[in-house]
């Protein structure tokens, strides 16, 4: 039985009509492959029924080069992440890549553990991303910042950098990609950051997490994707990206993470057609 099921969806978010969605993939999955053959890689991720892909980072190709491989698969590329260290020293080439790809969002992955030791350190941060976030709007784009399990980690006086993240930022510079499989190995349950990131959170990265801890196929875990997906579309997410960070066949696990999204009720299964 998928854990945190008992939650209910709020009423108010089950009165309103249910967007659809493009399946999309972040290529971290498929990074090896990638590394080998670009162009072959895609074309198997387009055949398999992606229809958007999250960058993260140029695998050993120009952004032209790549914007070209993605448009002759179909492919699409909403959003790239870029590191902190590059957001803060490298921003014009970053916007650049984001302008040649076409992506309407560029996601900050994380922040090392160097930069930030304190509860002031991190909302040293989050001032940090407030200012980068101001800068990427003014040209016409979106920041939005990417969880892992750390931020679920309490300071000494209870604030996790979650929360400070929340309230030490402008929710008009900076939003969010959750990562449900980080959420839930911290221990809350992913859906309930959902809801009450409504309008906050545009990004999510549907990646499952197995009973040993491991990230496994979407279905193959513990987690509720018909309520993930369905809170998700209802809370204003605007594109979803299954991602598993390792995998002994990426190629096939891509597939059959796919093929469990394809089999979800129809109100929040995947519209794989263009």
């Amino acid at each position: 039985m998928p854990a945190l099921a008992g939650l209910a969806v709020p009423r108010d978010l089950l009165a309103q009509p249910r967007p659809s969605w493009r399946p999309g993939l972040q290529l971290y999955t498929v990074r090896d492959a990638l590394g080998v053959d670009v162009d072959g890689t895609l074309k198997i991720v387009a055949n398999t029924g992606y229809r958007e892909v999250e960058l993260a980072g140029l695998p050993g190709v120009t952004a032209r080069a790549m914007s070209a491989t993605l448009k002759r698969h179909g492919l699409e590329a909403p959003s790239i992440h870029a590191s902190y260290d590059r957001l803060r020293r490298d921003f014009d080439a970053v916007l650049e890549e984001a302008r040649i790809l076409e992506a309407t969002y560029v996601v900050c992955p994380s922040v090392g553990a160097e930069e930030w030791k304190t509860a002031d350190d991190w909302k040293r941060v989050c001032q940090t991303l407030t200012r980068i976030g101001q800068v990427v709007r003014s040209h016409g784009l979106v920041l939005a910042y990417h969880n892992h399990d750390f931020e679920f980690v309490p300071f000494g006086d209870g604030a996790t950098p979650f929360h400070l993240l929340m309230r030490e930022t402008d929710p008009h510079d900076v939003k969010l990609e959750l990562d449900v499989y980080w959420v839930a190995k911290a221990g809350p349950d992913p859906v309930q950051y959902l809801e009450d990131g409504r309008d906050r959170i545009l990004l999510v990265h549907l990646k499952d997490l197995a009973s040993d801890g491991a990230t496994v196929e979407v279905g193959r875990g513990v987690l509720d994707f018909g309520r993930i997906v369905r809170t998700a579309l209802l809370a204003g997410v605007k594109h979803l990206f299954v991602e598993q960070d390792t995998s002994a066949d990426p190629l096939a696990s891509i597939g059959a993470s796919l093929q469990f999204l394809e089999q979800l009720p129809a109100d929040v299964r995947p519209q794989s057609k263009p």
